[in-house]
């Protein structure tokens, strides 16, 4: 066979590829024309006859015919689009509505499904219908962390202590939107997750409890008090900095004292953490303190420090200024930058 013939050959399957794949395309459109065409006036029914669930119940049957026989992505666009306006009795009689055309099974079946696409978009689906108790909170583990991430959103409307159970497991999750959406969804939940999130942070220890403080401290509720105090001590620098976040949230004369103390921490982002909770406190006895830490060796520290006096008010200012003279160059240049920001400064009570 002569290199002439092999080219020829390569051209002609080319070619062929090439029409086939124009076929294939045009093909493509000419049947999205068609479905188009076809499914517009039943959509628009559709939409027409859920829309009169704002004003109250339609009739049964022929409007149920109609939802039942539209394709399944063409009903899921219609209760979507209008479960996201609505609530109160409107949206439970939607979502009742969406039961009986068979909606919630198809989105239970598609959470069932090998492939991890179709329970996302299953567990999506449910998030807005509702239900779902009986098979999402396992896909808090599933092996996907995009359907991990997914199901941690749907947890936030059932603050079930099961399904809190595992978000807590989840917080030190390694994929980062799967660990974003589970602290979102714990804050969300509010204090119906306190007593698990406390219960949790007094059984653990080491770098898994990170994550949680910052949950904590979202929530900042009294009853971390106790072991955010106990957590101030503890070996890990990540730890200390995220217990000191969270008894400045708190607030109170003890986290004054405690927060205090942590100022001269051996970690440079224990120091920076609790001279921040000093400035959001407002406690300005603390102003000289805090005016020693414009010399300390970590920039973030002095950074922290400089803000804090800034949102101390008149005391705060008295010792920036003073620190514009200062020695230590580091400092005179903090308490520049710090004055020089714009915006007025806020009086702390």
């Amino acid at each position: 066979m002569t290199p002439t013939t092999l080219v020829l050959r390569a051209l002609l399957w080319l070619g062929a590829l090439l029409l086939l794949s124009l076929l294939l395309l045009f093909g493509h459109g000419v049947w999205l024309l068609a479905f188009r065409r076809w499914s517009a006036p039943r959509v628009a029914r559709g939409r027409a006859l859920l829309y009169t669930v704002v004003d109250g119940p339609p009739g049964r049957g022929e409007d149920l015919a109609l939802l039942r026989s539209l394709p399944l992505r063409l009903q899921v666009r219609l209760v979507v689009e209008l479960a996201s306006s609505i609530a109160g009795p409107q949206k439970e009689y939607l979502v009742g509505l969406a039961d009986e055309i068979g909606l919630v099974r198809a989105a239970e079946r598609l959470c069932r499904s090998r492939l991890w696409w179709r329970r996302l978009r299953g567990i999506r689906l449910l998030t807005v219908l509702g239900g779902g108790g009986a098979i999402v909170p396992a896909l808090l583990d599933d092996r996907h962390p995009l359907v991990r991430a997914e199901a941690a959103v749907w947890a936030a409307a059932h603050p079930d202590p099961g399904v809190i159970g595992r978000l807590l497991r989840l917080l030190p999750d390694p994929a980062s939107l799967c660990r974003f959406s589970v602290r979102d969804s714990l804050l969300r939940m509010g204090p119906a997750a306190s007593a698990a999130l406390l219960h949790y942070l007094e059984a653990n220890s080491g770098p898994v409890l990170v994550p949680a403080l910052e949950v904590a401290a979202g929530l900042a509720d009294p009853s971390f008090f106790p072991v955010a105090v106990r957590l101030c001590d503890a070996p890990e620098p990540g730890v200390r900095r995220g217990a000191a976040e969270l008894v400045g949230a708190i607030g109170g004369s003890e986290a004054i004292d405690t927060l205090t103390g942590l100022l001269r921490d051996p970690d440079a982002g224990v120091r920076a953490a609790a001279a921040a909770a000093l400035g959001k406190l407002g406690h300005w006895p603390a102003a000289g303190t805090l005016a020693g830490l414009l010399r300390d060796p970590a920039w973030a520290v002095r950074r922290e420090a400089g803000l804090a006096l800034r949102a101390l008010g008149s005391p705060g200012q008295l010792f920036l200024r003073r620190a514009l003279a200062d020695e230590d160059r580091f400092a005179a240049d903090m308490a520049r930058q710090v004055l020089d920001l714009p915006g007025a400064t806020r009086e702390a009570p």
